[in-house]
């Protein structure tokens, strides 16, 4: 019974982490370089229709990958977490988690306010016929997804070498 259950728990994790990636790698290739090549009319469309959404999504897959992830972890640790520290199977978990959960919760907290002040301004400047500093706040808002996605990345890495010292 309690093997079911943690086998899915283990799924869903798996499913919400790779899910969350496969989020932002597709924000970084598929969504920003049509927000940098749309018109100034379609780009407030996007930032106003399709990126709240993508952003919910990644509110709802990363608090699954982080929290189904927490419960693996302390039950692998049997609630005693700082022994986890003893093995480089724990080192490999104990960063990924961290290093996760930070991502989250910068998410969670900074992330969508200074997605919305660039998106703000760059609302604003659609009135403007000033290319060169649309091209600055749409690196601006470019950044979060991308240094996002190397930190996910990062993560799956670790977990994945973590899973090799079970």
């Amino acid at each position: 019974m309690v093997a079911d259950l943690l086998a899915i728990v283990r799924t869903i994790h798996l499913l919400a982490g790779v899910s969350w990636l496969g989020e932002v790698i597709t924000i970084n290739a598929v969504l920003l370089p049509v927000l940098f090549a749309a018109k100034r009319e379609e780009r407030l469309i996007l930032l106003s229709a399709v990126f709240p959404r993508v952003f919910r999504l990644a509110t709802v897959l990363g608090g699954l990958a982080v929290g189904t992830g927490l419960v693996l972890f302390l039950w692998s640790t049997r609630l005693q977490p700082l022994a986890a520290a003893r093995s480089r199977w724990g080192e490999l978990i104990l960063a990924g988690g961290v290093l996760g959960a930070a991502l989250f919760a910068f998410h969670l907290f900074q992330e969508s306010g200074a997605e919305q002040s660039i998106a703000a301004h760059l609302a604003f400047t659609l009135d403007s016929d000033d290319p060169r500093e649309t091209q600055r706040l749409l690196r601006r808002l470019a950044f979060f997804p991308r240094a996002g996605m190397l930190v996910l990345i990062a993560v799956i890495g670790m977990m994945t070498a973590a899973a090799h010292f079970l």
